[in-house]
């Protein structure tokens, strides 16, 4: 959703559909690909910007599908904040994500769309994200004195107000051909440093000398934050709690693709006394337990664990009704974290308790 070329200068990079689509075939081929659930990314630097492409599978044709575009800056910005609520609009593409966050400990709310989203296994009111920060202004102004530190969200946008620690001319170019000049901001938040990137044109000619350290910003702009950022630089993160996390989601949404980079491809699926082997016979079993599952009233999910012995301290998600858990959730991961064995049953054997939230 934050497809803003024009912070950058590069609009006619996308002027025409073949143009936009001439770049995303640049990105897909010579960018960085960041794998997630659904889908997959791929990060094009161009100089001090990047454009983002968001991918999958098409599922009839096997071939990879083109989703849209978002744009993002060379940051070293991070926030560290909690999903508030998802706001994603109900027209937005596959794989865009939009939410409100906030500062733990704080009383600010910032409204973001967030770049490669689905490398999270989920997300959820409460979870604690990490954010590669870049603002892209709508309208900006440059002033001296106090500086309030205001952060309001607005519907789709945010109102900021900061004091300015760097500020620079940044640059984009296509392999080694310039093309577009931009002023680059590093602006001090209560919510954290952000990287606010706009075109010269945007401030007034009697502020321009006032772009510089110690100024103060005062933005509308729009929020990118990349989730693929620390440990999810690369992309997906298997082990047990993640894999239990994207199994819930499942649970609770359905898309059975998304389970797909988490089942091995030698993977099985035993839901009771049905065994399926393979990858692809493993999902198609598991669409068929979340449907039944679901039109039984089966929607109640809890985290739990193992106490039987020689088991004692395995994870298990279980799944019920407001009158009580009926069925436990239980994955094998190989050596790389990755689901090998995953067993849904009612067996009494396996005792257990509920963890909490």
């Amino acid at each position: 959703m934050a497809a803003r070329l024009d912070s950058f200068g590069l609009t006619e990079l996308a002027a025409r559909p073949e143009d936009a689509f001439r770049l995303a075939g640049l990105a897909m081929a010579e960018g960085r690909r960041i794998p997630g659930y659904g889908g997959d990314y791929y990060f094009y630097r161009i100089g001090d910007a990047a454009a983002v492409i968001r991918t999958r599978l098409d599922p009839e044709s096997g071939e990879e599908e083109l989703l849209g575009m978002d744009t993002h800056a060379a940051t070293a910005c991070q926030w560290v904040c909690r999903m508030v609520k998802d706001v994603t609009p109900e027209d937005a593409g596959p794989l865009s994500r939009r939410v409100l966050i906030r500062r733990e400990g704080g009383e600010e709310l910032a409204v973001v769309d967030l770049l490669c989203a689905d490398v999270l296994p989920d997300l959820r009111e409460g979870d604690e994200l990490r954010l590669g920060m870049a603002g892209f202004p709508l309208r900006i102004a440059y002033s001296e004195g106090a500086c309030a530190g205001v952060v309001e969200a607005q519907r789709e946008t945010v109102l900021l107000e900061g004091t300015v620690k760097d500020a620079r001319v940044g640059e984009t170019y296509l392999g080694m051909e310039p093309l577009t000049r931009f002023v680059s901001v590093t602006v001090s938040t209560r919510m954290g440093d952000v990287e606010l990137c706009h075109p010269m044109e945007l401030v007034a000619e009697d502020q321009r000398d006032l772009v510089k350290p110690g100024a103060v910003a005062s933005a509308l702009c729009v929020l990118s934050g990349d989730c693929a950022v620390g440990e999810y630089a690369g992309g997906l993160v298997f082990d047990e709690e993640r894999n239990l996390t994207a199994l819930a989601a499942f649970f609770r949404d359905g898309g059975v693709q998304r389970l797909r980079p988490l089942l091995h491809s030698d993977g099985a699926c035993t839901f009771l006394e049905n065994r399926q082997e393979g990858r692809e016979n493993a999902l198609a079993l598991l669409s068929l337990v979340q449907r039944d599952l679901a039109e039984a009233g089966m929607t109640v999910r809890a985290s739990g664990v193992l106490t039987n012995a020689g088991m004692r301290g395995r994870r298990c998600l279980l799944l019920g009704n407001r009158e009580g858990l009926a069925f436990l959730c239980l994955p094998e991961l190989d050596s790389l974290g990755r689901v090998r064995e995953l067993l849904i049953t009612n067996d009494p054997q396996y005792d257990f308790e509920v963890l909490p939230d």
